[in-house]
């Protein structure tokens, strides 16, 4: 037995199999040393409010940095959640769903409405961070970090990752493909601002929060990226050879446009194959799970009626069905290309005996241009059109 509520089961597939189907608050879990911010959730609203509670560039320079680069991005204040996390604590042991004083303890304190959070982590001289090209960590938090996020969609709060892809030997070929992790709640970030093997988890984090769910963190539209330079490990990415193939592996990476200064974003790809493989489309669909959450809580217990057949009246049916619909409307109008919701009455034969109403709500997202192909060529005359 459970406490009334509603339960919504988020589908997976629908979009490879071409069927119709607030944003962003965010968190910055990372190393501290001062005893006192370990184990600690604080909010934040700008970097001089950072530094007056502890996070100065003296005292834990890792940790102001991060939020350096997301108020540098953000381009003004906004209000963040910061969790500092001990350097014996890997990503692995923050991000596990049975772990009380991780990242469990911040979505607590946040009371379920944290939707996006970086994960980044700066381990003491001596760690063995293994012989991959990539710290162990990182693909073990990814896998990790699975059941935690289905708790907390489970409970009506979704929330996104992105994870620090932590370089460790930079020489050695890569072997992890974050695209193939099946873990649509991560995200792994690679490249950072400083030639430590960091990762700058704080830009995409900024990025994500400073625009609607629909927005793509590489959008042309806004611009280049505040950072002025970017490494994989201790190289700048324009002296590596296979920043396109750690791409096409999954990872969140950056690059320069054509006659554009700067860097951009590529494709913000999340660590799966599937319908939630750009971090857009798990935006999208964790902001209307929140609205529908929302729109149908205060109906919880109340009553409908039943035709003779055992399912919901229909008139009944539509009033829900229009709730939600115009909610979802409402809420999220230029972030979506349409959407539908259904009260099925075959799926709501026996309401009487079940107390349990079925809806089903397909969202058709938006289409983006992730790549533009213009035919080009010579002519010996133009015809008007």
């Amino acid at each position: 037995m459970a406490y009334p509520g509603v339960t919504i089961n988020v589908e997976n597939g629908n979009l490879l199999r071409a069927i119709a189907v607030g944003d962003g608050l965010g968190a910055i879990v990372a190393t501290v040393a001062t005893p006192s911010l370990i184990g600690e959730v604080r909010q934040i609203f700008g970097l001089q409010d950072a530094e007056s509670k502890g996070y100065t560039a003296t005292a834990e320079p890792f940790m102001h940095g991060l939020l350096k680069q997301f108020y540098d991005e953000m381009g003004g204040n906004q209000r963040l959640y910061v969790f500092g996390t001990a350097e014996t604590a890997t990503m692995t042991e923050v991000v596990t769903a049975t772990n009380p004083l991780g990242l469990t303890k911040l979505l607590t304190v946040g009371g379920g409405n944290i939707n996006l959070v970086a994960i980044a982590r700066k381990p003491s001289a001596g760690y063995n961070a293994g012989g991959g090209f990539l710290d162990a960590d990182v693909s073990s938090a990814v896998l990790a970090s699975k059941a935690i996020c289905e708790v907390w969609q489970g409970k009506n709060s979704p929330v996104r990752l992105l994870i620090e892809g932590r370089v460790a030997n930079e020489s050695v070929d890569n072997t992890f493909s974050p695209s193939t992790a099946e873990n649509g709640f991560a995200g792994v970030v690679l490249g950072g601002t400083e030639p430590d093997g960091s990762a700058a988890v704080a830009l995409a984090l900024a990025r994500a929060c400073k625009y609607g769910a629909h927005v793509k963190l590489g959008s042309g539209r806004n611009g280049a990226l505040t950072a002025s330079q970017i490494y994989i490990g201790t190289k700048p990415i324009e002296e590596r050879l296979d920043v396109e193939i750690l791409h096409d592996a999954g990872f969140i990476t950056f690059h320069h446009r054509p006659g554009i200064a700067g860097y951009y974003f590529g494709v913000d790809k999340m660590c799966e194959s599937g319908d939630f493989r750009i971090l857009v489309h798990g935006r999208v669909i964790d902001k209307a799970q929140r609205i529908a959450a929302a729109a149908y809580t205060p109906y919880i217990e109340d009553f409908i009626r039943v035709e003779p057949d055992g399912t919901p009246n229909s008139t009944d049916a539509k009033h829900l069905e229009d709730i939600l619909l115009s909610a979802i409307r409402a809420n999220m109008e230029g972030q979506i290309s349409d959407a539908a919701v259904l009260i099925e009455p075959a799926q709501n034969m026996n309401i009487v005996g079940t107390s349990t109403l079925r809806v089903s709500v397909k969202i058709l997202p938006l289409g983006y241009l992730t790549w533009i192909n213009v035919t080009l060529g010579l002519t010996a005359n133009i015809q008007q059109q």
